[in-house]
């Protein structure tokens, strides 16, 4: 009797093998609101079991890095599509992924070239224009990018992060009411999904400062993943604009319990302490920030203030330092440093840079579109003196 129950359960172990393997196509292969984690580990057992089809196993490996790009390890995600892509070489959704990743990364020249490959291999792919678009935007070419968002809108007009692209990039070149119409055309859309969805149309009401309809957004994105770091680190940045600053540490660390590798919900929660003049603890959130990402310009700038609250201003200026070194055009971070020579009595220091900014902000004010020279001429006449020492 023991042996025919040992054979039924020997006889098992192929059909269970195989019962896993189906499950694991299913979980490697699911929507952009599965859990990363859950996703990762599938694809995982498919890719060490050696499945034989090259084409899948491409899949499988793109799954894996789409979900690790997801979940903010960019090297990962660059590394699983280079792989996707080793296997096949015409696999555009690998380039587009892979072009994402490597923007992410901070390689925008890399970020195109995949692009416009998953272009070249298919030229409906809508992710792909608006990726190039992006990076294309980071490179200063506004109309190149106009041009991809453009395109990606065309090829799917529900295509909510193309609008939100085109319309940053209308802004900078002075259409105003491009950028509007964008705006309202992103509001306009049902989302279709968590991830693809709810997540863009809550930066839509973000930049409308209607952060009451940005968080309900989130909170159907939660619904839909729980697991997902990005959604909480979402709805911490909306609400911290509320100066809701107790709920913006809560869901920033909550973001990162659940993924601790994402420096945003650093910041973020940083920044909430800083609001509420806990100091040493925005300090340790922004030290830690830098860490996991230190090319990151505003938040050097965060940690200067900190840093400047507690009268610290020789730390304050290597930060506003720091800061302007990597975003050469902020002018905040001038005032900032201008401020802070000021309070050491250094007043040739402090003047220059209050003129630096003064310069960067002049040139903005005369950008295409960005004020009409009527004005430009009044804010002129206001322009209030540079920073002098105490007699």
């Amino acid at each position: 009797m023991r042996v025919i129950a040992l054979a039924v359960v020997l006889g098992l172990i192929p059909s269970l093998g195989l019962a896993q393997a189906d499950q694991d196509r299913l979980s490697c292969n699911a929507s952009n609101d599965a859990p990363e984690a859950a996703v990762i580990s599938a694809c995982t057992r498919l890719i060490e079991a050696g499945t034989p089809g090259h084409d899948e196993r491409a899949g499988f490996f793109h799954d894996r890095g789409n979900a690790h790009w997801r979940s903010g390890d960019y090297k990962a995600a660059v590394a699983d599509e280079s792989e996707a892509i080793a296997i096949n070489p015409a696999f555009a959704d690998a380039y587009m992924r892979r072009g994402a990743a490597n923007f992410d990364d901070g390689n925008v020249d890399q970020s195109i070239a995949d692009s416009t490959k998953a272009i070249e291999i298919d030229p409906q792919n809508f992710r792909a224009y608006t990726n190039r678009g992006i990076a294309r935007a980071k490179k200063g070419d506004r109309r190149g990018a106009i041009a991809d968002e453009s395109r990606a809108i065309e090829i799917n007009p529900r295509w909510i992060a193309a609008y939100l692209a085109r319309q940053d990039n209308r802004n900078h070149i002075g259409d105003r009411a491009g950028a509007s119409s964008d705006l309202a055309s992103a509001l306009g859309i049902e989302p279709d999904g968590g991830f693809d969805g709810y997540r863009y149309r809550a930066v839509a009401f973000r930049r409308k400062k209607d952060y009451g309809h940005a968080i309900a957004d989130i909170d159907h994105w939660i619904s839909m993943n729980p697991g997902s770091a990005a959604a909480y680190e979402s709805r911490a940045d909306a609400r911290l604009r509320q100066d809701d600053f107790a709920h913006a540490i809560a869901d920033a660390s909550k973001a990162l319990e659940l993924n601790p590798k994402r420096s945003y919900p650093l910041s973020i929660r940083g920044s909430a302490y800083l609001h509420t003049r806990d100091l040493d603890a925005a300090i340790a959130d922004f030290d830690a920030s830098i860490a996991a990402d230190a090319r990151i310009g505003y938040v050097y700038g965060l940690r200067g203030r900190a840093y400047a609250l507690k009268d610290d201003q020789d730390r304050a200026i290597a930060d506003f330092t720091k800061q302007i070194e990597l975003d050469p055009d902020n002018e905040q971070a001038y005032r900032a440093r201008s401020a802070a020579y000021e309070k050491k009595q250094d007043a040739a220091a402090a003047s220059a840079d209050f003129e630096k900014a003064w310069a960067i902000e002049g040139a903005r004010s005369r950008a295409p579109g960005a004020m009409p020279p009527d004005v430009a001429k009044v804010f002129e006449t206001k322009r209030r003196k540079p920073p002098q020492n105490n007699p």
